[in-house]
This record gives structure tokens, sequence and C-alpha cells, in this order.
């Protein structure tokens, strides 16, 4: 018998492709919290923008710093759900509703936008710690920020192919 145990663990490890436990898997990816603010601050230096400053961790998810400085325009991706966790500071998000028109120009597919607001949007006051998941099609907008800005980690994962769009 434990012969017969021996020659099944034998043909067993001869199965695995040689090497295979020697790469291991890939390390996390892995981005400090300072690196992150250190990059927002010099994005900020630099630039005005009412879509904010964005650090990319990695493919879908970035930290994204808002001004309240800068007007901010109302949006719909079409294609993706976001998901943000607001890390610092605070103010009032609508969701939901409609994009009050006419819509600002756009050359991405993935950006529907409009410097005029939402309609008959929820209005909600998110703050540090808060989690927010916007299906696609979903309007959403930060009617304004509390102090000077608002930074929120941000997923944005594409679901679909088909637009979802609940603008009229």
């Amino acid at each position: 018998m434990r012969n017969v145990v021996i020659a099944i663990f034998l043909i067993a490890a001869a199965s695995f492709p040689a090497g295979a436990q020697e790469s291991g898997a890939p390390p996390a990816i892995y981005k400090p919290g300072a690196d992150i603010i250190a990059e927002l601050d010099r994005a900020a230096a630099t630039s005005a923008s009412a879509g904010g400053w964005s650090v990319s961790v990695s493919p879908g998810v970035s930290v994204r710093r808002r001004s309240s400085a800068v007007p901010q325009f109302a949006i719909v991706h079409p294609f993706s759900v976001e998901i943000y966790r607001i890390l610092e500071g605070s103010g009032t998000l609508v969701t939901g509703g409609f994009l009050e028109l006419p819509l600002a120009e756009s050359t991405n597919p993935n950006l529907i936008r409009t410097e005029r607001g939402i309609r008959d949007g929820l209005a909600r006051q998110v703050r540090e710690g808060d989690i927010l998941v916007l299906q696609p099609g979903t309007p959403h907008w930060f009617r304004s920020i509390d102090g000077d800005s608002l930074t929120y980690m941000e997923s944005r994962i594409q679901i679909t192919t088909h637009p979802v769009q609940f603008q009229p």
C-alpha cells in the first residue's frame, strides 16, 4: 500500500509543469498614501480642472481630488459602474434625475456632461468614510464641495458595451 501512495505522489508531482511553484503569485499593486498626496498636490499646483486631479493606482482605480474653486460638471458614464470611497472632505453629491441641457462637448463616449447640473436628482451630504456605487447611466454631480477640496478613491469599471442611459 505504501508503494502505491508513493507512486501516486510521484505521478501527481510529475504532472505539474517544471517551476510552477517557483514563481509564485505576482505581488500586489501598491502605492503609498504619501506618494498619492504628493502627486495630487503637484497636479493641483499646475492646473485647475472641473474634473479635478487624478492619480492612477491601477487600471480602473484612481484617487481623485476635486476643488471647490471651479464649477463642477454633472456627468453620466453610460458604459461603466463607478465606486467612490470618500477619503477626505465633504460636500453635496446629487445622483439620479436628468442632466440639464444643453450638454457640453465630450470626445469620450463614456462621458456625457453638462455645466448646468441635474434636475430631479437626490442630493445627499457625503463625507469621509462614505461609499457610493453609481450604476451605468446614473447622472451624478458634486453640487457643492465644503472647504477647499474633496478627495475620493474612484473605481470605474466598464461593464457593458451597450450604453445605459436614462436621459430622454
